[in-house]
This record gives structure tokens, C-alpha cells and sequence, in this order.
């Protein structure tokens, strides 16, 4: 038994003793320079939720500018149709468009041309058509969309 007593008690004596004056804890400028550190961490992961909240508008806008290019596409194929004239241009707001497309500008171009077309038997075909372009650009004028579609105007003719 002693000499479990002896093992306990040189076990003791190794420990680590302490000075006297050694005090527990942070100083200051530990606490300091940490929070200087957590700040700047803190701050980059702020910038970083800004950066794709940013990006997540970005990809909305250009989504809804999307189905409203296609919608004004159609709209004007039907008037190149009925023999009128589509070109023209407008501003979106809540009442023709989606809410985040407000301010945004909608234009459509027209072009008449005639496109040959070789047919199976290797001849060509001609065919009056309007190329439309919509193009949908942010209030800063930064393109959102654009898209183009060709309309027949009128029957195809044999090429001479």
C-alpha cells in the first residue's frame, strides 16, 4: 500500500505549480485583437449575403424579362400578321408587367426581308418575312433580354 501512496504523492509533485504573481485568464489586447478578427469575419460573411441577394434579383428580373419578351413577341407577330406594324417601344411598370420589372424599357424592331430557302428537289423558295427583335433593358439601360423571331408575311414564291 505504501507504495501506492508514494505513486499518488510524486504524481503531485510533478504538476506544474504556479509562480506567485501568475494570473488566469485574457489580457486586453488578446480581447481586442479577437474581436478585431470576429468584426472582419462577421463583415465578409455580411458582404457575402449582399453579393447573392444581389444575384438572386438579378436572376428574377432576367427570368420575368424572359416570359414578358416572349409575351410582347407574340403580340407583335399578331400585328405583323393582320398587316400592321409592330415597332415600337414602352416603358413596364405594375400594370403591363411584373412588379420587378418597373421602369425597365421593352423595345421591338422590325425588319421586312426576303429569305430563300432551298427545297428538297434543290430548287429555292423565297418568303416575304419581318424579323421582330424585343430586346427588355433595366432602368440603367443594361440589357436584360432580347430575343428575335421571324413571321412569315406572306405565301412562298418559286426563287427564278
Amino acid at each position: 500500500m505504501r507504495f501506492f501512496r508514494d505513486n499518488a504523492h510524486q504524481q503531485h509533485r510533478r504538476s506544474p505549480v504556479r509562480p506567485t504573481g501568475a494570473r488566469r485568464g485574457l489580457t486586453l489586447i488578446e480581447v481586442l485583437i479577437a474581436s478585431v478578427i470576429l468584426s472582419v469575419a462577421g463583415l465578409a460573411a455580411l458582404e457575402l449575403l449582399a453579393r447573392s441577394d444581389s444575384s438572386s434579383l438579378f436572376a428574377r428580373r432576367q427570368a420575368l424579362a424572359s416570359v414578358e419578351v416572349e409575351r410582347i413577341l407574340s403580340d407583335a407577330a399578331t400585328l405583323v400578321k393582320s398587316q400592321r406594324s409592330a415597332a415600337h417601344s414602352e416603358e413596364l411598370d405594375a400594370a403591363n408587367a411584373a412588379e420587378a420589372l418597373g421602369g425597365c424599357v421593352a423595345t421591338v424592331r422590325e425588319a421586312r426581308e426576303v429569305m430563300s430557302i432551298k427545297s428538297a428537289d434543290g430548287g429555292s423558295v423565297r418568303v416575304p418575312v419581318v424579323r421582330l427583335t424585343a430586346e427588355i433593358r433595366d432602368p440603367s439601360g443594361n440589357p436584360l433580354v432580347a430575343l428575335e423571331r421571324v413571321v412569315p408575311t406572306a405565301a412562298a414564291e418559286e426563287a427564278p
